[in-house]
């Protein structure tokens, strides 16, 4: 065995254990931000078909592939330095398409999220009312950890079913709550009483910081991807052309 071959190993080899620890960080941060949406991810459409979920998918493969890489470069195993080739080639086409395709229909997604947000209000139960479509605790959840008030603005919950025509929003919406406290507003008189802000805006914020930091994880692990992809093809091909001349 060469001595070149030999440091190619090493290399090769430590590569692979780090981009098994940074597969394991962006698992770990790709579910932070799974379970941070969780309580808007029922607007969503598919709540596992997101940017989070799909790198958390491509990032413990990558794990696995990973330990599948260093076994091949190290007992030189030229079918386990195949599958780990092909493989991951399909996981950097995929993640590529994933995440585009994630991001290009990010605005069609949200309109869907906002116009959610607009039946949830419109056939909220109140406190007590059956929530068949779980619009109070959906609701109740994003304005409490949000801080705002109906979609657009506070004025939206004045359109609810269960209270038409009483300027009414539900306590959640109150900056200190307490029971009944949304009855107890007047419609030109809640500054300092409730949240102003509507959700929707806030809700939209959230998801385009999170897109950021699932784009930047995503390159940067395509990146290595494509190196690591590299190292394994030139592995592979010394292994072939060694076993030629034996």
């Amino acid at each position: 065995m060469s001595s070149t071959y030999m440091v190619f190993r090493c290399v090769f080899t430590i590569i692979n254990m780090c981009f098994f620890a940074l597969g394991f960080a962006i698992v770990v941060c790709s579910w932070w931000l799974h379970i941070k949406s969780a309580d808007y991810r029922p607007l969503m459409g598919n709540p596992w078909f997101t940017a989070p979920v799909v790198l958390i998918f491509s990032a413990k493969l990558s794990m696995l592939l990973g330990a599948i890489g260093c076994a091949g470069a190290w007992f030189e195993k030229k079918i386990f330095l195949f599958i780990y080739i092909i493989t991951m080639i399909v996981i950097f086409v995929g993640l590529l398409f994933g995440v585009v395709f994630i991001i290009a229909f990010n605005e069609r997604v949200a309109m869907a999220a906002r116009n959610e947000l607009f039946e949830n209000i419109e056939f909220y139960p109140g406190d007590e009312g059956l929530d068949a479509k779980n619009s109070r605790k959906t609701m109740n959840s994003i304005q409490k950890r949000l801080r705002c008030c109906g979609v657009d603005q506070y004025q939206d919950w004045f359109n609810a079913k269960i209270w038409t025509g009483h300027p009414y929003v539900p306590d959640s919406c109150c900056i200190e709550e307490s029971s009944g406290c949304g009855k107890q507003i007047a419609a030109n008189e809640t500054f300092g009483l409730i949240y102003l802000d509507g959700c929707f805006n806030m809700i939209q914020m959230e998801i385009n910081r999170n897109l950021m930091i699932v784009g930047i994880l995503a390159f940067v692990l395509v990146f290595i991807e494509g190196f690591c992809i590299v190292a394994a093809l030139g592995l592979l091909c010394y292994l072939r052309q060694r076993d030629r001349y034996i």
